[in-house]
């Protein structure tokens, strides 16, 4: 029989892995998907950053900053942008860790500060009322011509 205390060490202890990242994700790829967006025509900078969601998936989440106030310019740039950084993706991070990874954190800012978020590029979700939380790389694979 576990005591209290030594189920309570052994899940703190579960729990202290998977936040440092050691059972999450892998690869830190935020930079490279970073300078791969940024380098977009149309893409005035972007700052990714990789973290833990509530679910314990790894994703990525940050903001493209685009050079456009036209919100139809503005979707072609941020698919293009998001095309980079899927590939970086799938470049870098092995089978499910690069088809599981979350993007939905990433969001277009255009020069008049409106936002677009990656639902409105109209990512392979299974679900007719998808959330931006639940879009991970592996939903743009077709849409890109990956894998």
């Amino acid at each position: 029989m576990v005591s209290r205390r030594g189920a309570l060490g052994s899940l703190t202890g579960a729990v202290t892995l998977v936040l440092s990242g050691c059972l999450v994700g892998g690869k830190d790829v935020s930079d490279e998907a970073a300078e791969a967006a940024a380098a977009v025509e149309g893409v005035e900078s972007a700052e990714l950053e990789r973290f833990v969601n509530n679910s314990f998936s790894t994703a990525l989440r940050g903001t493209v900053e685009l050079g456009t106030t036209e919100r139809e310019v503005g979707v072609h740039v941020f698919d293009d942008a998001m095309r980079a950084i899927i590939s970086v993706i799938a470049d870098e991070l092995d089978g499910d860790a690069a088809s599981g990874l979350k993007v939905g954190g990433i969001v277009a800012r255009l020069g008049d500060g409106q936002q677009l978020d990656v639902l409105e590029l109209d990512p392979d979700m299974p679900t007719e009322n998808p959330r931006a939380d639940r879009v991970s790389a592996g939903a743009f694979f077709e849409k890109y011509g990956i894998g």
